[in-house]
């Protein structure tokens, strides 16, 4: 074996430590945002868990009736996001299955006469705020729809679902309605 043949060789294994090395941070970092970071089950999208959310801005398309101190489940949706489409039936089933222990609302991103639009299948028992402009959205860190976030009775985030399906919203308010169980409520 000639000289080019081992400078090669170690050159090759060089390479390979390399492509090896990167490929295990890259699956680190993809690891920390799907099962779990110090912020929550994704420090990329929606709140942080356990911080207290912002406030939800934009005109109030329809309000359904509402009791202070019940915990929240915030949809994020859009007019231009077609499994947002889909997904009404799912979350009208979901708002009148949950009215008597959380409330629903959908923050819905796009012009208000599409909004009134979108929200025409959503069912009563569903609050629809139109975020024209999208900022609620960005100040609830919320860059991807379907999004659903879920805000215990004091306004602290509990949990986070990305493309929101019935079960997942379920699984949702039963850990909000858990967690409400735990804790006193703040004062005013």
């Amino acid at each position: 074996m000639t000289w080019l043949f081992w400078t090669s060789y170690g050159i090759l294994w060089v390479v390979v430590l390399i492509l090896g090395a990167g490929m295990i941070v890259m699956l680190r970092e993809h690891a920390e945002l799907l099962l779990g970071s110090r912020e929550g089950r994704s420090r990329i999208h929606g709140p942080p868990e356990g911080t207290t959310v912002p406030r939800l801005e934009g005109e109030e398309v329809r309000l359904a009736a509402t009791q202070p101190g019940r915990p929240r489940v915030v949809l994020f949706m859009a007019v231009t996001c077609d499994p947002c489409w889909r997904r009404r039936p799912q979350i009208a089933l979901f708002a009148a299955d949950q009215a008597e222990t959380v409330e629903t609302v959908v923050c819905c991103s796009g012009p208000v006469d599409r909004v009134r639009e979108f929200a025409g299948e959503l069912g009563p028992e569903v609050s629809v705020i139109a975020d024209a402009t999208g900022d609620t959205s960005a100040s609830w860190r919320v860059f991807l729809t379907p999004f659903a976030v879920g805000v215990d009775r004091n306004g602290i985030v509990r949990g986070k679902v990305a493309n929101p399906a019935y079960d997942n919203l379920t699984l949702l308010a039963r850990l909000l309605v858990a967690g409400a169980e735990d804790e006193p409520a703040r004062a005013p």
